[in-house]
């Protein structure tokens, strides 16, 4: 798909529900990652101008503010590199970001050059010199699907302290998934030759749904990432426009994205349209999360079984769309409150109270 954008543009409202994840869960990686550890990277792999036609940061001052401004000391070395191809756009940024006072203890620099080719170079380098990437925190954020093969992401993954964040451009992928001067790139994209098999699937649901678990999968098994979200992006004629991917190998990186992504979509679809976006209202839904769904999720693994509360909440963090303060005050405790009781609780701490669970205690799903 073909950039035809100005140098600076006008934001959308996906866009900016998409700044709202970034910005949430930077704010929680950071002082993780720089508490244990020297050094942490930032890559932003098409980072364009950094700003917006009406002020708007873009998402590489979106990071370096996150990081300037946390109410944690960063003591860490903080490494910022802003990949931009498009000459204007760079020089825009680059220009920005040398306005920034940064401390000694940061170093943002913004390259001009094409994301596969710099993320080549620097990880050909790493290997060269034998050592490990720094943990990173990878955000490839491309206008289509050229110049992001999967080879990269897998590079990326061999060590297992580093995360992606990726637009997957579902609706430009689908739109030209038939075009007979592209299967190469595809495979590339996907790492795979299996999304050949999706071609003739004529089910627009059925299609994309196929689409994304082609990619998921892909980031699941030659990539060996652990754990997997994606968020769906609605255009204003309520089409998918894009699937935000989140990989990470760390349950508490899943925790704090999951948080994220339920600070944009309260209903828990993780799903944003531009079609209900109000200009005027925050970019923010209220819906509340379907309990009843989770109920099912948690009586479908643990029915008749005994279990601590510390295993519900690694199975509802990891297995299900929900986030772990979802299941103790709305699904446990009117479980065991219930007449007959649906839930018995087996062991807890003395001086318990009824329908709080706290460590250590152990229930039955009856």
């Amino acid at each position: 798909m073909a950039d035809r954008l100005p140098t600076i543009w006008k934001i959308d409202p996906h866009t900016q529900a998409k700044h709202i994840i970034l910005k949430r869960y930077l704010d929680a990686w950071l002082p993780i990652m720089t508490r244990w550890h020297g050094r942490v990277l930032y890559i932003d792999g098409f980072a364009g101008p950094g700003k917006y036609q009406e002020g708007e940061d873009g998402s590489p001052i979106i990071a370096l503010k996150s990081a300037l401004h946390h109410k944690a000391s960063l003591k860490a070395e903080l490494v910022f590199l802003f990949v931009e191809a498009v000459s204007e756009r760079y020089l825009h940024l680059d220009g920005l970001v040398k306005e920034m006072p940064l401390p000694r203890n940061f170093t943002a620099k913004t390259i001009h050059g094409k994301f596969d080719e710099t993320v080549t170079g620097l990880l050909n380098y790493v290997d060269e010199q034998k050592v490990r990437l720094a943990p990173a925190f990878v955000f490839i954020d491309p206008f289509g699907f050229s110049h992001t093969p999967f080879t990269l992401i897998q590079r990326f993954m061999t060590n297992p302290r580093c995360e992606v964040l990726i637009t997957f451009m579902y609706e430009a992928i689908n739109r030209f998934i038939d075009h007979p001067e592209l299967p190469e790139t595809y495979d590339a994209l996907f790492g795979t030759n299996k999304w050949r098999e999706v071609v003739s699937e004529t089910n627009p649901a059925e299609r994309r749904r196929r689409i994304h678990d082609i990619y998921k999968n892909q980031l699941e098994a030659p990539a060996g990432i652990k754990y997997i979200r994606s968020f769906e992006m609605i255009d204003s004629g309520n089409h998918t426009e894009y699937f935000l991917f989140f990989g990470t190998n760390s349950l508490t990186g899943l925790q704090k994205m999951k948080a994220a992504m339920w600070d944009v979509d309260k209903g828990g679809r993780f799903q944003f349209s531009d079609a209900t976006a109000n200009p005027n209202q925050p970019l923010l839904f209220e819906a509340e999360p379907n309990y009843a769904l989770l109920k099912k999720e948690l009586l479908g693994n643990f029915m008749g079984k005994e279990v601590s509360v510390e295993e519900i909440e690694g199975f509802v963090l990891a297995s299900t769309p929900f986030r772990e303060t979802h299941f103790k005050r709305q699904i446990l405790k009117p479980m065991e409150e219930a007449r007959p009781p649906q839930l018995k609780v087996i062991l807890a701490k003395p001086g318990r109270k009824r329908g709080n669970f706290p460590e250590g205690t152990r229930v039955k799903f009856l």
